[in-house]
């Protein structure tokens, strides 16, 4: 093989590879459950399943939205479920996880979109989430979020 063929094939599969997706082989086992509890919190959340949202939010839960509105568990199932806040779509992006024992830290990026107050509202977060081990999987227990404006 010519050096400038080897160069350009070494080129291509060093892109292809910063295309994967993350995937399991990426993440150990307890990084992709917290990644898969995230997942099943967030379908529950847009779904308004209240019973499912629940099971994955800790009793001493403190939710901080992005605009400073901080609310315990009772308050923030109750915002669900009357659909004060009406989530539509969460996409997080960039996630980076980390585990401490039966602390899982998780930070990234999501597009959000949803309705407040009957309003249609779209933009992009940037949160830290803090979700502790509770048997097989994690209950959130603190989220802060802040809006990102990509300038």
């Amino acid at each position: 093989m010519h050096g400038k063929t080897f160069c350009a094939l070494a080129v291509a599969l060093a892109a292809q590879l910063l295309l994967v997706p993350t995937s399991l082989a990426e993440f150990g086992v307890d990084q992709q459950s917290a990644l898969d509890a995230q997942a099943a919190r967030l379908k529950a959340t847009i779904d308004a399943d209240i019973e499912t949202l629940e099971t994955y939010l800790a009793d001493d839960l403190t939710y901080s939205h992005n605009t400073g509105w901080v609310e315990t568990k009772v308050e923030y199932l109750a915002t669900v479920e009357s659909e004060t806040l009406d989530y539509v779509s969460a996409t997080p992006r960039d996630v980076e996880v980390r585990i401490y024992g039966d602390i899982a830290v998780l930070t990234g990026l999501a597009d959000m979109s949803g309705l407040l107050r009957g309003e249609p509202v779209a933009l992009t977060i940037r949160f830290l989430e803090v979700s502790r081990r509770v048997g097989d999987s994690w209950q959130l227990t603190a989220w802060q979020s802040v809006r990102f404006i990509d300038d």
